[in-house]
């Protein structure tokens, strides 16, 4: 069987949602015996290699590029290039260039692995908002690829381009649940970052604060930002609300192994990965209606779906779990961890794979 050679261009330090997926789905690539490489921005690459060391473990090679020419150098020898964010739409546009005016003949397939809808992060009409929104046209004749329809349809109906569907996953190496964890103490885990507007900080806080003034026996906790971003930002815990600060990729699954109920109330998810790598670990999710949670979050069965608009649908779901009996979220917990199984990286990868090798050997 020929083998694709696969490069995703990442001009990231990691950390992030988008940034997890794409490593995780080339460590699946390369469990799979796939020759695939990932090209990083030369800033971001040492920050990179320390956020994924799986990687290196798995011989994935990591690539700096300072510019189109040397990503240009990089992407000769694969079959398969793949962007995966709006900034990286544009170095990869300019590698190509770089190539064909080297070899204009060289057979390498480009595709953008759209990971949110990402004229979404910026004011409309700004120049970064500009930047992403033609990123989505900006590779000629590149395939688009997206892990939720939610991503697919918007796309479309914004620029009139049909997405392929690929498989999402999360790594079940990383995020499991302890079903031996004492169940003395209710615990609510949220989400709180003030620098990144639509995951909805105030709102976070308006909720943290009615959860904890309703609830004096559940335990409160919060990560995703340091005590200083959250004093810039004008944002006070009560007391009772404990800060856990930025976490490293590792340390998240422990949080939700401790805890009951995850609350991601952003405006919008792509995906949520946060909120499935949550039911991977037992801790049931609230997340946002709006986006792509829809590929995995059943209301009422497996996690709570909200309109994050309304505080007081959020406080109902919140109220709703917290006063059921034991044998019902017993049931929640066993369904949310069923769901959380489907959702493996070795799936992600096939389906991946399924796409690329069409690219490279079926001449699209």
């Amino acid at each position: 069987m020929e083998t694709v050679s696969i490069m995703f261009v990442l001009p990231s330090g990691g950390g992030g949602g988008g940034s997890n997926s794409v490593a995780q789905e080339a460590m699946g690539l390369a469990g799979l015996g796939v020759d695939v490489r990932v090209g990083v921005d030369a800033p971001n690459c040492d920050k990179f290699r320390t956020s994924y060391p799986e990687l290196q473990m798995l011989n994935v090679p990591i690539l700096p590029y300072a510019g189109g020419a040397e990503l240009a150098k990089h992407i000769a020898s694969c079959r398969v290039v793949v962007a995966t964010t709006n900034a990286s739409v544009f170095d990869v546009a300019n590698a190509r260039a770089e190539l064909h005016k080297i070899d204009p003949q060289a057979p390498v397939k480009f595709a953008y692995y759209v990971q949110d809808y990402e004229p979404l992060f910026y004011v409309p009409s700004s120049d970064r908002w500009t930047r992403a929104y033609q990123s989505y046209t900006a590779l000629k004749e590149a395939i688009l690829f997206a892990k939720t329809q939610w991503l697919c349809d918007i796309v479309y109906a914004n620029h009139g381009i049909k997405v392929a569907k690929v498989t999402p996953s999360i790594d079940h190496d990383v995020f499991y649940p302890n079903l031996r964890r004492p169940t003395s103490e209710f615990s609510i885990v949220a989400m709180l970052r003030p620098a990144t507007p639509r995951r909805a900080p105030r709102r976070t806080i308006r909720v943290i604060e009615a959860v904890a003034k309703k609830y004096g026996n559940v335990s409160m906790q919060v990560f995703g930002s340091n005590a200083e971003e959250l004093e810039a930002a004008g944002i006070e815990l009560p007391p009772n609300v404990k800060n856990w600060g930025v976490l490293k990729r590792s340390e998240v699954p422990e949080l939700l192994r401790s805890s009951d109920l995850f609350l991601d109330l952003s405006d919008y998810q792509a995906f949520g990965r946060t909120g499935l790598e949550g039911m991977a670990c037992g801790c049931i999710p609230v997340v946002p209606a709006l986006g792509g949670t829809g590929e995995y979050a059943v209301h009422g069965r497996n996690s709570f779906v909200v309109d994050t608009r309304s505080d007081q649908e959020i406080l109902k779901a919140i109220e709703a779990f917290v006063s059921m009996g034991t044998a019902a979220r017993a049931e929640m917990q066993q369904l949310a961890l069923e769901t959380a199984a489907e959702f493996t990286i070795k799936k992600a990868a096939l389906s991946e794979l399924r796409l690329f090798r069409q690219m490279a050997l079926s001449g699209i």
